[in-house]
């Protein structure tokens, strides 16, 4: 439950962003440069990035075994040495 609202909030937030961002522009976004904007977007992808990585402890050392469909059942996917 807490890895859905994780991925939610990754999904939400940029959206809340932008819409705080127009809201207090007032209308006024057409009439900004792009610069700007491009390393705000780039600052949060880079920190998202950093910080998936630090919270979710991934083994290094296996190999990822993907999600199947078996006889109409989904395995979920897991890690082997």
């Amino acid at each position: 439950m807490i890895r859905i609202l994780y991925y939610l909030l990754i999904f939400l937030l940029p959206i809340g962003i932008y819409t705080l961002w127009i809201i207090l522009s007032k209308g006024k976004i057409m009439n900004m440069k792009f610069f700007w904007p491009l390393v705000i977007g780039l600052f949060l992808m880079t920190s998202s990035l950093f910080i998936s990585a630090l919270f979710y402890e991934n083994p290094i050392g296996k190999k990822y075994n993907h999600p199947e469909v078996i006889n109409g059942e989904l395995r979920e996917g897991f890690f082997t040495k």
